[in-house]
């Protein structure tokens, strides 16, 4: 139907927008229910209903990584006759700015495509994907946490899950953004009042479990995702605070980390 030619970063690139029919699958029953925790550190944690830690991608960091290689090409560039009102840039000046783009691409590629992995690979292996709600756009207006968000890409990760678990005939769940998944108790229930971001393991003081907190909230979501399917939210449903019900429980033996996912490694 069309082609767009695109240039970016020194490499050209035609898109094709064709017209084809495709016919999406049933929903699946709810058998293989994975909770979802994104992070800084690991960029995303999963565990299953039963307290199984079956996913742990570690964070690349991929602007982190390349910040000081981009901001010796951003230097250089800085030091070159740019374009002005009345002046054409030098070609010193394209060449210096040729590095900074592909540097970007660079960045931008490699985050893309671990998203892309992690993403085909739940909304084909399981049923249903439970993630939070959460504000991207009110986080990166914290400037001491805003370089770190935008390196995650934790939306466009949300964006993607929501048109492939379509695709493979899995469900989405999106956990309302104020449950506090990381400050209950995965055994009992018990919710903390407060937990800081530097606390890493949670403590109950109630029935003495300790287990990591990203995977503590995985299976948090887990169930509530679980609550969501049977209560009709379904497909990009969202579990308000007042469906907030822990299906069940799990011992803290059966939270194991022996097997896990590594998905981009």
């Amino acid at each position: 139907m069309a082609a767009t030619l695109t240039e970016r970063g020194g490499k050209w690139t035609i898109s094709f927008t064709v017209e084809i029919a495709q016919s999406i699958p049933e929903p699946r029953a709810p058998e293989r229910i994975i909770g979802i925790d994104v992070g800084i550190t690991t960029l995303y944690t999963g565990a299953t209903l039963n307290g199984e830690h079956v996913l742990d991608v570690e964070n690349p960091r991929h602007y982190v990584r390349a910040e000081k290689k981009l901001a010796h090409a951003q230097r250089i560039a800085s030091r070159r006759q740019g374009p002005k009102k009345g002046t054409a840039p030098s070609n010193r000046w394209k060449k210096a700015n040729g590095r900074v783009q592909r540097t970007h691409a660079g960045i931008a590629n490699a985050r893309k495509n671990l998203i892309n992995q992690t993403t085909s690979m739940l909304a084909k292996n399981y049923d249903v994907i439970v993630i939070e709600d959460l504000n991207v756009a009110g986080m990166v207006k914290n400037h001491c946490l805003a370089k770190h968000v935008a390196d995650a890409a934790w939306g466009e990760f949300a964006r993607q899950l929501e048109y492939k678990t379509q695709w493979y005939g899995s469900a989405l769940v999106r956990v309302d953004r104020f449950y506090p998944s990381s400050k209950t108790c995965s055994q009992c229930g018990t919710v903390k009042a407060t937990l800081s971001l530097d606390d890493r393991v949670y403590h109950c003081g109630t029935c003495g479990l300790t287990l990591g907190r990203d995977v503590n909230a995985a299976i948090n979501l887990a169930r509530q995702g679980l609550a969501g399917t049977n209560s009709g939210a379904g497909r990009g449903g969202e579990v308000r605070p007042a469906q907030q019900k822990l299906v069940a429980t799990a011992h803290p033996d059966e939270a194991s980390t022996e097997t896990l996912t590594v998905v981009g490694a």
